[in-house]
């Protein structure tokens, strides 16, 4: 709770970095700002997910100390750890989905989980190659050596944090605490619900602020209405998979199944060490700039040369 709470708190008050972004002169319904600013905070299953695993571990802390307790009308049956179990189960199942979900997608094409055009806006006027370049190291590393590229190391860690720590937090959790799943029927059930009310809630953030909550999402609309439809069907079956996953992991074999999912997710983290270059070169990318940087090899920062003249001169104007 105190890894999770500090930014699940200050996520309903404040944006993240998360959020999603739009134009406030382009959105389908003229709502107050603050509105639209909760919309876009919330339109990423990550923060939602986030939210989830915080509200478990208050929940559990709470119950741990008898604050939380409801039993049947006889007395003899803690009805509030059958609730808590379900939410486990919609919980860790939400939460693996995040972890394998961003970080697969991510060692295909970071680009599929980044907005990379609003990440680098056209007026920067950067290489196309030198865009993808920067954003994997900004994914997975090692940062550009050059001061402009400072932000990859923090943006880095703000994705190890939101899409590998903490949901392997409530991943470890069968490891120390005893779970006892539940009706299997209840807890599919309120998987499901919970995958479909959040798809319901995602498509109406894109047509309210008029973008995507995730690039990958556009994608799949590019594709046609029966491919995206089939693509979203599918996600919705491997959230039923993953659920049937979650309820091994609280079974008698809990450690293998919970030590499974979290070295899958630590690899995929850190880009399939040690086949960091071989994933890069598949993404059409130099494993040797990586390493070493985009200034160790020729290939072209901006555009054209008229580009790199206008970034230089912003950049002194600036300095000055």
């Amino acid at each position: 709770a105190a890894v999770t709470l500090p930014f699940a708190v200050a996520t309903l008050f404040a944006s993240n970095p998360e959020k999603v972004k739009f134009a406030e002169d382009k959105v389908a319904l003229p709502l107050p700002a603050k509105v639209l600013g909760f919309c876009s905070n919330f339109a990423h299953l990550t923060i939602v997910g986030h939210e989830l695993v915080s509200g478990y571990f208050v929940w559990a802390l709470l119950r741990d100390h008898q604050i939380l307790f409801a039993a049947d009308p006889d007395g003899t049956e803690d009805l509030g750890a059958h609730a808590i179990e379900v939410y486990f189960a919609v919980a860790v199942t939400v939460a693996l989905f995040v972890a394998i979900v961003f970080w697969t997608a991510a060692l295909i094409d970071p680009a599929l989980m980044a907005p990379i055009d609003l990440i680098f806006p056209q007026h920067l006027k950067l290489a196309p190659a030198f865009k993808r370049h920067l954003l994997f190291q900004a994914m997975f590393g090692p940062s550009e050596p050059i001061p402009d590229c400072a932000w990859q190391a923090p943006f880095r860690w703000f994705m190890r944090y939101v899409h590998t720590l903490c949901p392997l937090l409530v991943v470890l959790d069968p490891l120390f605490v005893t779970h006892q799943p539940g009706t299997a029927s209840m807890e599919l059930l309120a998987a499901v619900t919970f995958a479909f009310a959040y798809l319901a809630w995602n498509f109406f953030c894109w047509w309210l602020l008029r973008s995507a909550p995730y690039p990958l999402q556009k994608r799949f609309y590019l594709l046609g209405i029966f491919e995206a439809t089939c693509c979203y069907m599918a996600l919705i079956a491997f959230v039923g998979l993953l659920w049937l996953y979650s309820r091994w992991m609280r079974s008698a074999d809990a450690p293998s199944f919970v030590i499974l999912a979290v070295v899958c997710v630590l690899w995929a983290t850190s880009c399939l060490f040690p086949l960091q270059g071989w994933v890069a070169k598949q993404q059409g990318l130099d494993p040797r700039l990586i390493a070493n940087g985009w200034v160790s090899g020729s290939q072209d920062t901006f555009i054209s040369e008229a580009a790199r003249q206008a970034y230089m001169e912003q950049r002194e104007r600036s300095a000055g």
